[in-house]
């Protein structure tokens, strides 16, 4: 199964360079966490509503795709209500991650995606 979002907006302090790390919301986001987050609005034909993601499941952005290595017990239930998630690029799950993370590994020849206004972020549950 497939659920398609499109990012909205990409907040000032969305990115950082070396964090490696991403905030994800839906358009219900406060005032206070839009600076530091990506709007994403999920398509009517895949409602978030049925959101089903685990370990082994992709997310495609920037057309680059990205394993799940763990995802937090949260997840589904955030996503569902709130559209939001934390995604970790390339980095070790601590001893206690956070409940809404998903870690996400990539290969040698793949980079940190690029979040732009009016791109697809696909989550595939496999």
């Amino acid at each position: 199964m497939k659920w398609i979002s499109t990012i909205t907006k990409v907040g000032q302090q969305a990115i950082e360079p070396e964090g490696n790390m991403v905030i994800l919301f839906g358009e219900n986001v406060t005032k206070d966490l839009v600076d530091v987050s990506i709007i994403q609005k999920f398509d009517t034909k895949t409602p978030v509503s049925g959101f089903i993601f685990k370990k082994g499941d992709t997310i495609t952005v920037d057309e680059q795709t990205y394993v799940a290595d763990y995802v937090g017990a949260m997840v589904e239930s955030d996503m569902k209500a709130l559209g939001h998630i934390t995604l970790f690029f390339n980095q070790t799950k601590p001893k206690n991650p956070l409940a809404n993370a998903v870690y996400l590994s990539f290969s040698a020849k793949q980079t940190m995606p690029a979040f732009n206004v009016s791109d697809d972020i696909i989550y595939e549950h496999i």
